[in-house]
């Protein structure tokens, strides 16, 4: 939970004082070379396939399902034309979530 705490008071320290021009800069130069929103996913791609390789040869537990949740909705999140299937994973990670508590 520490480290929870910590990324967001990081997060929110870069997203008070950062300047205003970088962040309008980053978007319109990742808007040009069309890869911007490729590029969002590839991290969250290559981890949910690392954990569906584990869940597949049986060494996942009670929270495989939660963070295949989670990071499906962070891929959700990444590329715009997913954005409708946000409260969908949201969903099926709080289910999960919840699962996995009571089973525990």
């Amino acid at each position: 939970m520490l480290w929870f705490v910590a990324a967001f008071i990081i997060a929110s320290g870069i997203f008070k004082f950062a300047p205003a021009n970088v962040t309008s800069q980053t978007i319109a130069k990742s808007s040009k070379d069309g890869l911007g929103h490729i590029s969002l996913s590839v991290l969250p791609i290559v981890i949910l396939t690392w954990l569906l390789i584990t869940i597949f040869q049986g060494e996942g537990n009670s929270f495989g399902a939660a963070s295949f949740g989670f990071i499906v909705t962070a891929c959700s999140i990444a590329l715009p034309r997913m954005h409708k299937f946000i409260i969908p994973c949201a969903l099926l990670t709080s289910i999960s979530l919840i699962i996995g508590v009571l089973h525990s």
